[in-house]
């Protein structure tokens, strides 16, 4: 493979707080929702890159950018940078039937009016293209939505949207692979450069408020998220999926699930072993942590950082 992803995707932080929450405690259904819809997102994009990882021609590949450009933010799923071309991808994952009328669009089952994926797409180009030439960076841009779902049918969609549709996802492949992209220093400078300005967003503050006290104690699966667990000597199992896992990788989840829902608590022994409600033995939990941070020794005010 000639192609080279120079930042992967990894899952938002956003989803990764919600899956913890959702599993510890009831979501509202607006915020449930919302992290369904986010899930189904990263799913959907995840898949785009799956395919992209079977090109043949040259790119340079970078995923899940946020930039600040003209006082606002925008974020951008995909951009596939080619010898010519940087193609900008928004990846879609919607299910079932919608229809375009004077421009809106509408999910068909309902008649309710979703956003116009294809305005999202323009105002992301127009951006980028700004943020480029802040640097005097001249590249054609190619913007195209891109519908992963088989399950997804857009009706009364004018011939000239840019996008690919589930069902021409290899024509997209077979474009890509056709261009001829032969890549040098100026294209890995752009790419350098184009890292450089994406920014970090903090989801804490789009979070439903959480106390510690109403969360649910326990021990989480990692496939399934079920709190229902069944722990022996060296393996945790999950009564729910049958998922089994080693103590060892369960109780480090556990302390890093901590740390990620309450950034400002201390990370204690005592702490980790009330949070997994006690499935492990204090000294197991102690030769984890041992390893895998650096104690802070104040007595019995010890800490792990």
């Amino acid at each position: 493979m000639k192609h080279n992803f120079i930042k992967l995707r990894t899952e938002p932080l956003e989803v990764t707080l919600l899956k913890l929450l959702r599993s510890r405690f009831v979501l509202p259904e607006e915020t449930n929702n919302y992290y369904l819809s986010k899930l189904k997102g990263y799913e959907g994009e995840c898949y785009l890159d799956s395919l992209l990882a079977t090109l043949t021609s040259n790119s340079l590949i970078l995923c899940d950018l946020l930039f600040e450009q003209n006082n606002t933010t925008f974020q951008i799923d995909t951009l596939l940078l080619s010898q010519k071309t940087l193609y900008l991808f928004e990846v879609k994952n919607l299910e079932g039937d919608y229809y375009i009328k004077n421009g809106d669009w509408f999910r068909k089952s309902t008649g309710k009016a979703i956003t116009n994926p294809v305005h999202q797409l323009k105002r992301c180009e127009t951006l980028l293209r700004s943020l480029l030439h802040s640097r005097n960076i001249r590249m054609e841009i190619e913007p195209y939505l891109v519908f992963t779902n088989p399950l997804f049918t857009l009706y009364q969609s004018p011939l000239d949207m840019p996008a690919f549709f589930p069902g021409q996802l290899n024509s997209l492949l077979k474009k890509l692979n056709r261009s001829s992209s032969e890549m040098n220093g100026s294209h890995q400078q752009l790419a350098q450069f184009l890292l450089s300005r994406h920014v970090i967003d903090s989801p804490y503050g789009r979070l439903p408020e959480y106390r510690y006290e109403d969360l649910q104690k326990g021990v989480t699966c990692r496939k399934c998220m079920s709190l229902n667990v069944a722990v022996t000597k060296y393996t945790t199992i999950c009564n729910a999926c049958s998922h089994a896992e080693k103590n060892v990788s369960c109780i480090l989840q556990v302390a890093k699930d901590l740390k990620l829902l309450f950034p400002d608590r201390l990370l204690t022994l005592n702490a980790v072993e009330h949070w997994c409600n006690y499935l492990y033995s204090k000294k197991a939990i102690q030769r984890v942590l041992g390893t895998n941070y650096k104690l802070i020794n104040k007595g019995k005010y010890s800490y792990y950082l």
